[in-house]
Parts: C-alpha cells; sequence; structure tokens
C-alpha cells in the first residue's frame, strides 16, 4: 500500500506540471540524457550523445542528469552541454522543455512527461536471458501495474535489439505497446565499426600488452545477494596457455549491485572502466552468467563462457526468457567444465552457433542505431 500510495502522490507531482505548459513550450534540439538513474556516463545514453555531438546539429542542446555532477563537470567542456543535479528542479524543467529524452532504466515518477516530446528508452540490455519486469515472480502485483503504468505514461520510443526482445520483453514482460524502433542497441554500433587502433588504445590503457590474452569475467548479480563458487583463476590461466598459446590475464568487472569478486586473487580490478563495450573491444575471452552483455559480446565472435555454479538456484529465484543451453554459449556448471570448454572451444562452431543465436532471436543490430535515432530530430 506505501508502494503504492507513494506512485499516487508522484503521478499528481507529474500532471500538475502540465498547468505550466502554456508558458514553456518545448525548445527544439533540447535533449536529456540520463544514465542508471543519474549514476553513470555509460551505455546507450552516452553512445547516442557521443554521436549526436559529431553528426547533430550545432544547435542541438544537451543537459545531462547526474546524481553527483561534479564528478562529470568534464562534460561541460563541449560548449552545448550542460548538467544539473539528477531529479532537481533544473532536471525537471529540463526534461518538461525538451524535444528528446534518452534513458535507460526506468525514470522516476515524478518526472514530467508531456505531449509532443520524443522520451526515448533505450534499455540496457538485449537477447533472452534472465526475466525482467513483471517476468520476475516475485514482485508485486502493485509494482507490475507500476511498471504498466511507466509504460504508458513515460516512453514513447522503445528501442529494440531482435525481434524476440520486442514480443518477450518490450510487450510481455513491460507492457509497452507503442512505437518500437527495431533498430539494435546504439551501444552495440561501436562493435561493428571498431578498428585495431581503437582496441589498441584500450589495451593500452588497461596496461594489456600485445603478447597477452585478456579474459574478462563480468558475471551479473544475485537478487538475494549470494556468491557464486568463485573461480579457479590459475586452472583458467593454465587452460587459456594451453589451448591459444598465450599467457593470460584475468580482468575483473563487478556489476555495480554486487561486491563479491574483488576477492579472487590474481585478477585485475576494471569495475571502475566506464565502458563496457570498449572493454569487449580490447578483451580476447569474455566469462559472464545470465547478463546481456553476452548479446552485445556475441557480435564479437570472439570466445564467450558461461560459468553458471548457481545455475539451478539461479534459474529457480529469476527464471530465463529461453532455456539458457539455446543460447548456443558453453555452460560451464563448475570450474572443471569451464576449463574443459576453453581447451576444447571450437571457433568455427562457435560462430555457428553465434549466427543462429540471432537469426533465432531475429537480431536487429547492424551497427546504424544512434544514425536512425538521429533521424527522429530532424
Amino acid at each position: 500500500m506505501t508502494e503504492l500510495i507513494k506512485y499516487c502522490i508522484a503521478f499528481i507531482i507529474k500532471i500538475s506540471w502540465n498547468i505550466l505548459a502554456p508558458l514553456f513550450p518545448i525548445k527544439k534540439g533540447r535533449i536529456v540524457f540520463d544514465s542508471y538513474l543519474g549514476e553513470q556516463y555509460s551505455c546507450n545514453p552516452k553512445s547516442l550523445y557521443e554521436y549526436f555531438l559529431l553528426n547533430g546539429s550545432d544547435e542541438f542542446e544537451y543537459i545531462w542528469a547526474f546524481q553527483h555532477p561534479e564528478k562529470f563537470a568534464f562534460l561541460e567542456e563541449n560548449k552545448n552541454t550542460k548538467i544539473c543535479k539528477y531529479r532537481s528542479l533544473k532536471h525537471k524543467f529540463y526534461s518538461f522543455t525538451a524535444q528528446m529524452i534518452v534513458f535507460n532504466f526506468h525514470r522516476t515518477n515524478e518526472m514530467p512527461s508531456r505531449k509532443n516530446q520524443i522520451r526515448l528508452q533505450t534499455w540496457h540490455g538485449g537477447g533472452c536471458y534472465k526475466k525482467t519486469g513483471k517476468g520476475i515472480g516475485y514482485n508485486s502485483a502493485i509494482h507490475n501495474w507500476v511498471l504498466e503504468r511507466q509504460s504508458k505514461y513515460d516512453i514513447t520510443h522503445y528501442v529494440s535489439s531482435s525481434q524476440f526482445f520486442t514480443d518477450e520483453v518490450i510487450h510481455s514482460q513491460y507492457g509497452f505497446h507503442g512505437n518500437v524502433l527495431s533498430i539494435g542497441m546504439p551501444r552495440n554500433d561501436i562493435l561493428f565499426s571498431f578498428d585495431s587502433g581503437m582496441r589498441q588504445s584500450v589495451r593500452e590503457k588497461l596496461n594489456i600488452t600485445p603478447e597477452q590474452f585478456a579474459v574478462l569475467y563480468a558475471p551479473t548479480y544475485r537478487d538475494n545477494g549470494a556468491t557464486p563458487k568463485p573461480l579457479d583463476i590459475n586452472g583458467l590461466i593454465e587452460s587459456v596457455k594451453k589451448r591459444f598459446g598465450k599467457d593470460a590475464i584475468v580482468l575483473i568487472r563487478e556489476h555495480r549491485f554486487s561486491k563479491y569478486c574483488e576477492t579472487l586473487n590474481g585478477t585485475v580490478d576494471i569495475s571502475d572502466y566506464p565502458d563496457i563495450q570498449e572493454l569487449f573491444i580490447a578483451c580476447d575471452m569474455l566469462i559472464s552468467d545470465y547478463s546481456s552483455g553476452i548479446w552485445d559480446f556475441s557480435f564479437t565472435q570472439k570466445p564467450c563462457m558461461l560459468y553458471t555454479p548457481d545455475l539451478d538456484e539461479y534459474e529457480k529465484m529469476r527464471g530465463f526468457d529461453k532455456d539458457i543451453y539455446s543460447w548456443g554459449f558453453p555452460v560451464c556448471r563448475d570450474n572443471v567444465e569451464l576449463q574443459n570448454s576453453i581447451l576444447n572451444f571450437d571457433e568455427e562452431l562457435f560462430k555457428q552457433n553465434m549466427e543462429k543465436h540471432h537469426k533465432d532471436l531475429g537480431s536487429f543490430e547492424n551497427g546504424t542505431a544512434c544514425r536512425q535515432i538521429l533521424g527522429l530530430l530532424n
């Protein structure tokens, strides 16, 4: 009941802004961004912003909202960019008068919305992996009702990575039935266009030598805070050496909601690195589990293993959109299976599995998402 009362109060605040509409018309070219509720400068909003800077009109005005604006003051080095405090009055005013609002998570319920405005939900994952929205069985009825209201009032356009994602996640799990942009995720455009110079530059930032085989471990979080059985780092390094003939460096990038990898000795913690797409370009192998990051990485066609020692518990707790064994990635329930998957890795078979995975889901990814979204502003 408390959740419902809070939502109703926020909704009243939201619609009250419309009284001011005649005084503050929408400003053409004003675009407001936030990523993960103002926590980061990252993901699809970042990719769109940087593309707009290079290819958009000189008349565009960019607003970034952050929970800690002082950390991102460097963005104002661009004369067309302003930053503000997330959920502040200034943030609400800019959002109320913006031609486009770009976000990758839920908007807070009191943020204003109005007609003739593009409110672009880019979300932060694709594929067919862990359930979300109304698909999570332990969500309350009120929570699911709020999700439906958010989809109805807070979003005008929704970016989709695949036909499966449109049908299962956007339509079914979030109840959105408005404009779906079947274009792929903006953050993945770079995976179709990067060159060796970019890869080398990122590796230099991370102190990875050309001779090293970079393994990125990027697990998702557990809703119950559980800690999965840790990787056998020595066994992993030895397996890489035998299969690929190189010394491995193991990089750890934790999910922002978890802190259970920090005790893995023999690894390099790069959790603070802001752009995971750049990490995907720089590394030679990804080890993950149920994270939608595996969708992004699959377009590199580099080795990707799923380390899932808590598979049964996770499936019971959260659930999957499709059977995990249909995704095409090697599923490893323990360190022995992981090491064997590395030792027996078949590049051609894996490539075929990824192509099948993309076809099965009806992938929309083709490296042109940013360009197509820019077209909405013209």
